[in-house]
């Protein structure tokens, strides 16, 4: 959720509606990060759908899947969401959330930020744009786009290889495709970085100051007034790189 809780009266008041209804399809690169971020295997966090539309195969010829977080039988809230009292829940994974989680409910309508007209909880005069981290929203949104194309030429990838065999993959052996691709995409880019360094670097004047390399800036879902309220993030599904939200199979 973006914002601030005292900004966004929509989340003042949660309930955590939106992470009981909403189904959140997650990209590879949402997994890597709960995974590391919560110390957790894809296994206890993701739920495998099938769907005409989706995205992963586990069998040649077979059906495709998306990936989503699951939902508690019981509460049929999302597989992180804490249940504080009665009709209060947070976040339980909020530092490391869906990109799209962290989004919500702004969306990106031509080029412009607004909030989404088809939110659970209020209608979109709801939250108070002016009190947004507008341009932080817009670079987090083309982001998720850019982890989503990321995400389908993974799924490309690893369909070819199924489809290239002739027995059916488990569900853990497309999570550790999953996360070892993370770790071949930074070998690789480590590998182009080296590459066209030059070849020789002057060495530091003795005593002077040598900064060190500076990091990538955190971008808006790591912290700051563009995040928002713990819990009150909201699950979306994303097609063709928009937000998109959809009520929940409250069976993950």
């Amino acid at each position: 959720m973006s914002g601030s809780g005292a900004n966004l009266a929509g989340c003042a008041s949660c309930k955590g509606r939106c992470c009981r209804e909403y189904t959140v399809n997650v990209t590879v690169a949402d997994i890597r990060k709960l995974a590391t971020g919560m110390a957790l295997h894809p296994r206890e966090f993701v739920a495998l759908k099938e769907k005409d539309d989706g995205d992963f195969r586990l069998r040649p010829g077979g059906p495709k899947f998306d990936l989503r977080l699951k939902h508690r039988p019981v509460t049929e809230g999302c597989v992180f969401l804490m249940e504080i009292a009665p009709g209060h829940a947070r976040c339980g994974a909020y530092a490391h959330r869906p990109r799209v989680c962290a989004n919500f409910p702004a969306a990106l309508i031509g080029n412009t930020v607004t909030i989404r007209s088809d939110t659970l909880c209020g209608g979109s005069d709801s939250w108070n744009l002016t009190a947004m981290d507008l341009p932080a929203l817009r670079a987090n949104i083309m982001r998720n786009k850019a982890a989503w194309r990321e995400h389908l030429r993974i799924a490309e990838q690893w369909n070819a290889r199924v489809e290239g065999g002739w027995r059916t993959r488990s569900e853990d052996e497309l999570f550790a495709y999953i996360l070892a691709a993370e770790q071949q995409d930074s070998a690789e880019r480590s590998a182009s970085s080296e590459a066209s360094a030059p070849s020789e670097q002057p060495e530091p004047a003795e005593d002077a100051d040598v900064p060190g390399r500076p990091g990538e800036a955190a971008g808006p879902d790591g912290s700051g007034a563009a995040e928002g309220a713990a819990g009150d993030a909201a699950g979306t599904a994303v097609a063709d790189g928009q937000d998109v939200g959809h009520p929940a199979q409250t069976s993950a």
